[in-house]
């Protein structure tokens, strides 16, 4: 029996299950198909259907054997549930998909979100925070896109802002329809607009703005950048009260970005600081702390880059922080002590846009396989020699006007050769009954002119011949990439005909002109391709239109153009199948910059400060290391119950430790919660005189990923180089019922530090065991047990008045 599930456009097959198929892959991954169940798409697949009719989610036996944690494979199969999910609906760009996945598989499901230390390593967050807000790769941004907007749209999904119904409605918002697509911000700024105003009651499509900086998406990423650094705000009371200046109720103790690592000016360290920047890609930030400098006037470059915005918060003990934008040549003097972040944000309107004329030109004259019957150059649509052509084009080769005359046998003559990608038919369609043949392709066209020169009509030409554009039928095959150039249009499947695939040389193409006649024209070769290149192109020579035996024009090289087509649909424009509209649509004359083409750019907006000498600032001081890792050499290590990490520290001048936070994978078993204890240098490793074993709660079944201890002012104090240990564990355990037995474990990121192995060392470190119920501990491990490598902690450090010490300097493991 065949159940179709649910309707257009969301279809899914025969199966009213999710099957997991289990195989070796050679790698440790998992993922979904769509094709498996959109075989027959726009119809529903049957039971006859091949490879299946079922919906499947490929898992690898590797995955498995590398993590036998059963919650962390559930948390791989809600990944890919998404995906399922976002499948029924249609295709949206990566960024969108994966974001939305990995806002699925965690705050969706009311658990803690993916970290940032998770997967791909990296070595520098400013980096990752300033990068462009659709990167994807590895070199851009280690492959952080997941987790960054995975947040963004927890952030989005508060009930004071779009909700958890309108923000899935904003990343499922997909299409069926290849030319319709949507990328970037376009869905952002449609649903962003209903902030605070609820489910509209009718559908009105927008045009993105390509000016101005306050656009929907620009206001949201600013204020979620804001949000994010209010994280970092100790006291509850202290932060914003505006909704959106806060970060879901459940994540505002834990922030998910490494507050120690925005560059930071400590008050007491000088008495101003100037044009300080960063460089900043499209979408990304720059966040930047000021600490607690008395009467500070902060100001915006007069040159500052307008299309950088800055927003700063002030943070002051007793009283909610104030959140203020300035622009360029703008400044704000504030009273009393206070801490400041200084958020910047890339929003430049045009910053996901291309315009088409500005890219590089497809079609050229070479001499580069031109071969007889070619004599001397031909026009060429590639890219270099040897190389594949660029993918995503959509441009045109035109003659110059034409008059054409009414004569026996017009037609037009050239000779010409292909390298594309190649043929191929799996009884895809492109619109009902016309099925797709190839993706890229080169068809003839004929524009016509009127009096005033004027194009009022283009009609796809057929080669002269039986054998017409060659592979597939001609009436019933078309070529899928130039169905962005037909976007919105009537049309039939001749529109989308083409060559495709490899010619045998070079051949004579003819093309009859019949029924064009007294009409002034131009005729246009347009090249088309997909995401992906796959040939050196196509070349055309010898170009001759004639008529009654004589010749109406002969092709000069010099008298040829080409042009850039744009792709881009009309704000509501409906898909063909899918009946899904086009909601927001680009500025005309623009394109999206699906390839990332601008993703280099960058911008900055200079700001300087100054404040009081008579400052109550303190002195201040970060101790630990920040996470880092390689991109593709990550380590971790497991706690067990009783066992405790340790890494010496040394007081920088007399003072106490302010706040540590401690940064974890989310995967555990059998733990409730992680533990901080400061501890003797020495056996038996005792508490430090006035320290207490802190705890940080660890609720379900994965890990918070990071775990914030406050002390602030609760602490011991240290005199200048003074050394303690900083020493995380297990601070409890909780069983369940599908921990199988499992050994219970707390997940650590480890990253290199040099200093790890070097006896009396700032960053020396060991594994010690505390026996349950007790304060002291035993050493279980010599230096070093991780060969270089020490736990991800950092501390807030803070000068406290001249009185007694905590504590004695001794040489840290001074053991036999």
């Amino acid at each position: 029996e065949c159940k179709i599930m649910g309707s257009m456009p969301f279809m899914y097959t025969c199966s009213n299950r999710i099957n997991i198929l289990v195989q070796e892959c050679g790698r440790a991954n998992a993922w979904v198909i769509p094709s498996d169940f959109l075989r027959r798409y726009p119809d529903p697949t049957t039971k006859d259907d091949s490879p299946n009719q079922d919906i499947v989610f490929y898992m690898c036996h590797e995955i498995l054997d590398r993590d036998p944690n059963p919650y962390a494979a559930a948390n791989t199969f809600a990944h890919e549930l998404a995906h399922v999910i976002q499948g029924g609906f249609g295709y949206s760009f990566n960024t969108m998909s994966e974001g939305g996945a990995t806002w699925l598989e965690g705050p969706l499901l009311n658990l803690p979100p993916r970290p940032m230390v998770y997967a791909w390593g990296f070595s520098d967050w400013n980096r990752i925070l300033g990068a462009h807000i659709y990167a994807n790769t590895k070199p851009l941004n280690s492959r952080k896109f997941y987790q960054i907007h995975g947040m963004f749209l927890s952030y989005l999904s508060q009930p004071d802002l779009l909700g958890d119904r309108a923000t899935s409605a904003l990343q499922n918002y997909q299409t069926f329809d290849s030319s319709h697509r949507p990328f970037g911000r376009s869905s952002f700024d449609y649903f962003l607009q209903h902030i605070g105003t609820g489910r509209p009651e009718e559908f009105l499509p927008i045009t993105m703005e390509a000016s101005g900086t306050k656009y929907a998406f620009a206001e949201a990423l600013l204020n979620y950048r804001v949000a994010m650094a209010a994280q970092c705000i100790l006291e509850a009371s202290a932060r914003p009260e505006e909704p959106e200046y806060q970060m879901p109720e459940s994540m505002r103790e834990r922030p998910y970005w490494d507050c120690s690592s925005f560059p930071v000016f400590w008050s007491a360290d000088a008495l101003n600081v100037s044009n300080v920047a960063a460089d900043i890609h499209y979408g990304g930030a720059a966040v930047f702390r000021l600490a607690a400098p008395r009467d500070a006037t902060i100001s915006i470059d007069r040159g500052a880059d307008p299309l950088v915005r800055t927003k700063v918060m002030a943070v002051s003990a007793g009283a909610k922080a104030t959140v203020i934008e300035l622009a360029p040549g703008e400044s704000i003097a504030f009273e009393g002590s206070k801490e400041y972040y200084i958020v910047q944000v890339n929003v430049d309107p045009e910053g996901e846009f291309i315009v088409p004329r500005s890219g590089p030109e497809l079609w050229k004259l070479s001499a580069h396989g031109c071969e007889l019957p070619c004599k001397g150059k031909a026009w060429w649509a590639g890219s270099a020699p040897g190389r594949e052509y660029a993918p995503n084009q959509l441009q045109g080769l035109q003659t110059p006007l034409i008059a054409l005359p009414d004569a026996e046998g017009l037609e037009i003559r050239f000779n010409a050769q292909w390298d594309m990608e190649s043929e191929y038919f799996d009884g895809s369609e492109l619109k009902a009954g016309c099925y797709a043949k190839g993706w890229d392709g080169v068809q003839v066209r004929l524009l016509s002119y009127d009096a005033d020169g004027k194009e009022v009509s283009a009609s796809v030409l057929t080669p002269s011949g039986p054998g017409g554009y060659g592979f597939g039928p001609q009436d019933s095959t078309g070529i899928v990439a130039f169905q962005p150039l037909y976007s919105g249009m009537s049309t039939k499947c001749g529109d989308y005909g083409g060559w495709t695939g490899r010619s045998e040389g070079w051949s004579e193409q003819r093309f009859s002109l019949r029924g064009f006649a007294n009409q002034t024209v131009r005729i246009e070769w347009v090249f088309a391709s997909d995401s992906s290149g796959a040939g050196e192109g196509f070349w055309v020579d010898g170009v001759e239109v004639r008529g009654g035996g004589a010749a109406v024009f002969e092709g000069r090289e010099d008298e040829f153009r080409s042009k850039i087509y744009t792709s881009a649909p009309k704000p509501g424009d409906v898909g063909a199948q899918d009946g899904v509209p086009v909601v927001a649509a680009l500025p005309a004359g623009y394109e999206a910059d699906r390839e990332l083409r601008r993703a280099s750019e960058t911008r900055s907006a200079p700001w300087s400060a100054m404040w009081e000498p008579e400052s109550e600032g303190k002195r201040r001081a970060y101790l630990g290391w920040s996470y880092a890792a390689p991109v593709n050499r990550r380590k971790s290590s497991r706690l067990h119950p009783g066992q405790e990490a340790c890494v010496l520290q040394r007081a920088p001048f007399r003072g106490s430790l302010r706040v540590a936070t401690l940064f974890t994978l989310l995967d555990k078993i059998g733990v409730n919660a992680s533990s901080l204890a400061l501890r003797e240098t020495q056996p038996p490793f005792a508490l430090v005189k006035g320290a207490e074993l802190l705890i940080s709660s660890s609720p379900g079944v994965r890990d918070p990923g990071m775990h914030r201890f406050v002390l602030d002012g609760a602490g011991p104090v240290f005199a200048e180089g003074d050394e303690f240990l900083m020493c995380v564990g297990v601070g409890g355990e909780k069983h369940l019922p599908a921990d199988d037995g499992f050994q219970p474990f707390l997940h650590l990121p480890i990253r290199a530090v040099p200093t790890a192995g070097e006896r009396g060392a700032v960053g020396a470190t060991a594994m010690i065991f505390r026996p349950q119920g007790s304060d002291e501990a035993v050493l279980t491990t010599e230096l070093d047990p991780w060969e270089g490598h020490s736990i991800v902690l950092r501390s807030d450090f803070m000068e406290a008045p001249a009185e007694g010490s905590a504590s004695s300097t001794s040489a840290f493991l001074a053991f036999p």
